[in-house]
Order: structure tokens, then sequence, then C-alpha cells
């Protein structure tokens, strides 16, 4: 099993980036087990090649968000990482 992961920060609320997640998710075509909406923070998802999960945690001022991918296939979880995370870090909200 191979794992892939990063941090970083976004200026964004709770409940956005958690439905980013979820969005990331379901742009990949992933099953989502652990829905935006549960009232914890955060989003896993995946198929039976690959698991990748999200976190959200409220700073003072940010989001400080962890992406985290989990397969057999190293390539894999690597892409998947960092395909869900550049959807997230894109992503700008429209008031």
């Amino acid at each position: 099993m191979f794992a892939h992961w990063g941090t970083f920060t976004k200026n964004d609320t709770l409940g956005d980036c958690l439905g980013l997640a979820q969005s990331a998710l379901q742009r990949q075509g992933f099953q989502v087990w652990d829905l935006a909406g549960d009232g914890d923070y955060q989003v896993i998802g995946g198929n039976s090649n690959v698991i990748a999960n999200i976190v959200c945690v409220p700073q003072s001022g940010n989001i400080w968000i962890t992406v985290s991918a989990y397969s057999p296939d190293s390539t894999l979880a690597e892409r998947t990482r960092n395909d869900v995370r550049t959807f997230i870090v894109d992503s700008i909200r429209i008031d």
C-alpha cells in the first residue's frame, strides 16, 4: 500500500471546504462514504483501487487542509492526491 499526502491552507469556510472536498471526489467518479454534511471535519471516498481522505480544520483566518490518498499503485495514489488538491486550491468562492 502506498500513501501520498500534503497540507495547505485556504481562505474559506469549513462548510465550503468540505463541499469542495466532496465535489473533488465526485468529479473523479469516486463513491463518497463520509459526506461533507455529516457534521465532522472530513470527507472520504474512493473506489476499489484508491481511497482519498480530505480533512478541513478551521483556524484563525483560514482552513488548514490535508489531502491523503492510498492505493496499491503509488502513481494512482499520487495522481489522486494531486487532482483532488488542485480542484480544492483552484476553486474560487463566488458570492
